[in-house]
């Protein structure tokens, strides 16, 4: 990690919220490198970091005649008034180079979590890792301009259960045969609930199979003695 915006990546993926940075004024840091750690090759962060930043790296401007050292005193509100300054500037960093469909993706976000999508999906999106997130508000969006739901639905379940089959059959009732290879916990549910209840189409039924998939005639990976599940 280099620059502030790297710190913001590490600490979102760790489920860190960057409220709980505290960023101080480095006094002795590389001129070369804008974050001083200890360990240059740091790369797991506490719950609520102290963060050195050299400000001269990239805010000289700003930050030149504030932290002239011939200016003493009033260090704690400096402290202070130091990190919202790089919080701020942390913001505008992360804002830069958004495209329009990752501003889509925050406005769809802020729906979820202000409980324009119901409370079960309100809850339930703090299961999702950060990426899983990206994942489905981005399918979210190609739903709204395409409807191809059943398509967006099988992309992200294989996705986010990677080991899962889906299966279509349609002779006589539309139904949906999911198997998820994983193991059935309160998390895993969870994330199912969350991706039938926005992706899965109205008019349509669906079965469930965690870990033990059903048998198949004639595919023997599919037939062996107390791994299968009936049909």
């Amino acid at each position: 990690m280099n620059y502030i915006w790297d710190l913001a990546i590490k600490a979102a993926r760790q489920g860190i919220p960057s409220k709980t940075i505290t960023f101080l004024a480095s006094k002795n840091c590389s001129p070369y490198m804008e974050l001083a750690f200890e360990n240059l090759n740091t790369s797991f962060l506490d719950r609520s970091p102290e963060v050195e930043v050299n400000p001269y790296y990239r805010f000289c401007d700003i930050f030149d005649t504030f932290l002239d050292i011939n200016f003493i005193g009033n260090e704690e509100l400096r402290a202070v008034f130091f990190d919202i300054m790089i919080h701020y500037l942390l913001f505008l960093d992360c804002q830069q180079g958004l495209n329009k469909r990752e501003y889509y993706g925050k406005f769809i976000r802020n729906d979820i979590e202000n409980g324009a999508f119901g409370p079960m999906i309100k809850e339930n999106l703090t299961v999702f890792s950060v990426e899983e997130c990206h994942t489905i508000f981005n399918s979210m969006i190609t739903l709204y301009q395409t409807n191809a739901s059943l398509h967006l639905f099988k992309l992200l379940i294989r996705k986010i259960f990677v080991n899962s089959i889906i299966y279509y059959r349609s002779e006589d009732t539309v139904e949906v045969l999911i198997y998820l290879g994983a193991e059935q916990t309160k998390v895993n549910c969870q994330k199912i609930d969350t991706l039938l209840a926005l992706f899965m189409p109205l008019g349509f039924a669906f079965r469930l199979y965690w870990e033990k998939h059903f048998g198949i005639i004639d595919m023997e990976e599919t037939m062996h003695i107390d791994q299968i599940v009936i049909y």
